[in-house]
C-alpha cells in the first residue's frame, strides 16, 4: 500500500490518502494448570471460552501468570463505531494473579488481569480510508470463581485423594475503566464504563475426560464521554459456552471449546444502533508442565460473527508459576 498520511485531530486516526491497494481481510500432582487463556480485553469482546474453570483446586495456593497474544482481524472494536472493513494486528501482554481461598467452606479463587497492548487498525470511517496505531495499559479486570456444590475444600496434603465427578459453581468478573482512553479518538484501549459479569457452570468428569458447560451475562454501565461527546449506553450480552477437556498425565491437558454470544445492542445518545451481536468462538488449548510448580500453555482462538462485533483469530502463549499451600 502507497500514499501519505496525516494524522486526523477529530479522531486521531490517520488518514492515508489515495491508497493504491487495501488488504482486508484434573490432574493428581499439585501443579494445577489455570491456564491463562488470551482474552479479549476490551468489554464489547465478553465471550471469554475457558476451561478447567470449575475443577477444584487446593486452597492456600498462588499463581503469577504471563500471556502473549497475537490477534488479527476486527479486534478491540467497538460495535457502535461507524468504521467498517477493519483489519487490525494487536500484541498483547496479559500478567495475572490467582489466589485460592477457603470462601465460606467452599473452596474459591480471586483473580486479577492488567493488559498492556499494541495495535494497528486500519479500515474505512464514512468512506474514507483511516489507520491508528496505539498502545497503553486496557482496562483492569477482578474475577471470583466459587464451587458451590460437588467439590469439598481440600488442603494441598489431601488433593492426592480426591477424584473430581460432578461440580456447580459461579464465576463473578468486574471490568474496571483504568484503560488507556481519549474522548476525541474513536479507537481506544479503555472502554471508560464498568462491566459486570455473572456465570453459572457445571462439570462432569468421565474418566480421563471433562465436559463443562456455563451460561452468563455481561452488563454494562454507560459511557458518558463517547467520541464526540456523545453518551453510548449498552444493552446485557447474553454467552454460552461448552469445553472438553482430556487429560493425558498429571499436569498435561488439552481442551477444545465453542461459545456464542448474542445482544450487547449499542445505543448513542438514546438511538438504538444496528449493533445486536451474535457472534460464535472456538478455542483450542493445550497446557503442559515444565516442573513440579510451573507450566505452559498454548492457544489458538478463532472468532465469526453473523451481525456486529468483534471478528478475529488469536494465537497466544502463558507461563505459569504457582507457589503455597499448608
Amino acid at each position: 500500500m502507497t500514499g501519505w498520511s496525516v494524522e486526523d485531530p477529530a479522531s486521531g486516526i490517520r488518514h492515508r490518502a489515495a491508497p493504491t491497494t487495501i488488504r482486508f481481510g484434573s490432574s493428581r500432582r499439585i501443579m494445577i494448570t489455570l491456564v491463562l487463556i488470551a482474552a479479549i480485553p476490551v468489554v464489547g469482546a465478553a465471550q471469554e471460552i475457558e476451561p478447567r474453570t470449575y475443577a477444584n483446586t487446593p486452597v492456600g495456593l498462588n499463581y503469577l501468570a504471563f500471556g502473549y497474544s497475537y490477534s488479527t482481524g476486527n479486534v478491540f472494536m467497538d460495535p457502535s463505531l461507524p468504521i467498517e472493513d477493519v483489519d487490525a494486528r494487536v500484541n498483547l501482554i496479559l500478567p495475572r494473579y490467582i489466589r485460592t481461598f477457603n470462601l465460606f467452606g467452599s473452596p474459591a479463587k480471586i483473580k486479577a488481569l492488567v493488559p498492556w497492548s499494541s495495535g494497528h487498525w486500519e479500515g474505512f470511517l464514512e468512506d474514507e480510508f483511516r489507520t491508528r496505531d496505539v498502545s497503553g495499559f486496557g482496562d483492569a479486570r477482578l474475577g471470583l470463581d466459587v464451587l458451590l456444590v460437588g467439590a469439598p475444600v481440600l488442603e494441598r496434603s489431601e488433593f492426592a485423594a480426591y477424584e473430581q465427578k460432578s461440580v456447580v459453581g459461579l464465576r463473578f468478573d468486574l471490568v474496571i475503566p483504568t484503560g488507556v482512553y481519549d474522548p476525541s479518538k474513536l479507537i481506544n484501549l479503555g472502554s471508560n464504563r464498568w462491566a459486570v459479569h455473572g456465570e453459572v457452570g457445571l462439570s462432569k468428569t468421565f474418566g480421563r475426560w471433562t465436559v463443562e458447560a456455563a451460561g452468563g451475562a455481561w452488563f454494562y454501565s454507560d459511557n458518558d464521554d463517547f467520541f464526540g461527546g456523545m453518551e453510548l449506553s449498552q444493552d446485557r450480552f447474553l454467552v454460552a459456552k461448552v469445553n472438553v477437556v482430556r487429560s493425558i498425565r498429571p499436569g498435561f491437558w488439552w481442551a477444545v471449546g465453542m461459545g456464542y454470544g448474542q445482544g450487547g445492542r449499542t445505543l448513542v445518545d438514546g438511538v438504538p444502533r444496528n449493533t445486536t451481536q451474535k457472534n460464535w468462538r472456538i478455542t483450542a488449548i493445550a497446557a503442559f508442565p515444565i516442573s513440579k510448580n510451573q507450566g505452559l500453555s498454548v492457544s489458538l482462538i478463532s472468532g465469526k460473527t453473523f451481525q456486529a462485533g468483534p471478528d478475529f483469530d488469536v494465537i497466544a502463549v502463558a507461563y505459569q508459576f504457582g507457589w503455597g499451600g499448608s
